[in-house]
């Protein structure tokens, strides 16, 4: 019988210039990754990466809702019942998790609906960023504002929240009526 020869594993690696610039390349980005500390919630080793805050709105044949960002860290919830025109909403309390603030208000009216004229009427519900500085009567308003359209005769109002960062943490859960700010009938009536 032939004893097998062991392979001799001593055999120098050899690099080549392009696994060689490869390994330097790898090694330089991560030294300058890790050297300029970077902010891992904000970026990436392709640069700094922007934060996204997303609304979100959606309806069927009977409500709509919405979420809208109120105060940096926090978000309500809206939600407009086509049958009667209210749309109501709250907000959380951070520390207890609940409820600390509730809105309602009727929106038939302000858009043009006369008593009982309502028969199946069709709303579009959305939120938009606004920076608005104090209203009427000193309100504080939250950093957003509803907008609801009339999908028949795409007349739009468009309200403000009033918010308190000061209360809403209190913990005794408040209620707000949303203030009109505005209305708008693209069809001139």
């Amino acid at each position: 019988m032939e004893v097998m020869k062991a392979k001799d594993c001593s055999k120098k690696i050899r690099l080549t210039r392009p696994v060689m610039f490869s390994i330097i390349g790898v090694v330089a980005i991560s030294s300058w990754h890790f050297l300029n500390e970077p902010d891992p919630e904000t970026s990436s080793i392709f640069g700094s990466l922007q934060k996204v805050h997303a609304m979100g709105s959606l309806a069927d044949d009977a409500f709509a809702v919405c979420t809208v960002p109120i105060d940096g860290s926090i978000e309500g919830f809206f939600i407009l019942d086509f049958e009667t025109g209210d749309l109501s909403g709250a907000v959380l309390n951070q520390n207890t998790s609940k409820f600390a603030a509730s809105y309602k208000k009727n929106v038939l009216v302000d858009l043009g609906f006369k008593p009982g004229q309502a028969k199946n009427p069709k709303f579009l519900l959305v939120s938009g960023v606004a920076d608005l500085r104090r209203g009427r009567g000193g309100v504080n308003y939250a950093q957003s504002v509803l907008y609801v359209t009339d999908s028949s005769t795409g007349a739009t109002v468009v309200y403000g929240i009033p918010w308190n960062p000061q209360q809403a943490q209190v913990g005794t859960p408040f209620v707000a009526e949303l203030i009109l700010l505005d209305k708008a009938n693209p069809r001139g009536g």
